[in-house]
């Protein structure tokens, strides 16, 4: 089967999915941290394969000469972005502790990638610069796609959220021995022992830390569902800073030997 052939299936098997993940949509009354973890991994597939689809049609029609089809297709990987965001912020209605995973291998750097695409794009380039770098030759990473998404979002929120103006959020991939790290280093500014360690309490945002935040809500709880949800995959998540300058965070997960 061909590119076009393998796309087409793909497209089909996403829509089933879509189509099924809507209909279990409907049937949630409560939060229901199984059910909601159901309808998250299901949209998460379909983003995926969209994301990936987008990105061989960007790769076959790069000759293209209808100058349009570029725009468009920028515009469908655009929308990618905000929907695999918007699969994050609905895994907030589950806590990380009751919120079912489903372990697979994921490409960290691919998805670190789109989550510094998503930030460029709403975080405003003429205020921040956002760097995402892969060192070297990097394994899959063992875990939950979707939990690895909201980790990601979360570390990335905060990092621009405490940034300096025209500062420089650096995100950084790289291999160990068994392990894939990630590192988020913000440009804000030193933190202590003590401030390192209350990062990752769980306290409700104020109604000012919400609007700082652009009106996210529960910011300040994002590294704690960060850390929880890096734990039960059997990763570490920890914050580094010399105290004058800056934060680093940074979580390892297993990895495919």
């Amino acid at each position: 089967m061909d590119a076009r052939g393998r796309a087409a299936t793909s497209i089909g098997a996403a829509q089933a999915e879509l189509k099924k993940a809507l209909a279990d949509i409907e049937l949630i009354q409560t939060v229901n941290p199984a059910l909601v973890g159901l309808v998250a991994h299901a949209l998460s597939n379909y983003i995926t394969v969209t994301a990936a689809t987008v990105e061989m049609l960007q790769i076959t029609l790069r000759d293209c000469e209808d100058p349009d089809v570029p725009i468009w297709l920028e515009g469908i990987g655009h929308a990618t972005d905000l929907m695999q965001h918007s699969v994050g912020r609905l895994v907030t209605l589950a806590t990380p502790r009751d919120f079912p995973l489903k372990l697979d291998y994921v490409n960290l750097p691919v998805m670190m990638e789109r989550v510094c695409d998503y930030y460029r794009r709403h975080a405003g380039a003429e205020r921040f610069h956002i760097t995402c770098e892969t060192v070297g030759q990097v394994p899959l990473a063992w875990g939950d796609r979707v939990a690895l998404a909201v980790v990601s979002d979360n570390l990335m929120a905060h990092a621009v959220r405490v940034s300096k103006p025209h500062g420089t959020v650096r995100v950084t991939v790289r291999a160990e021995p068994g392990h894939v790290i990630c590192s988020v280093a913000d440009a804000g500014p030193g933190l202590s022992a003590d401030e390192r360690a209350a990062l990752f309490q769980p306290i409700l945002a104020t109604a000012t830390d919400a609007a700082a935040a652009g009106g996210a809500g529960h910011l300040s709880l994002g590294l704690a569902i960060a850390q929880e949800f890096i734990r039960r995959m059997d990763g570490d998540l920890w914050c580094e800073s010399d105290g004058a300058q800056g934060a680093v965070l940074t979580f390892r997960l297993p990895a495919l030997e």
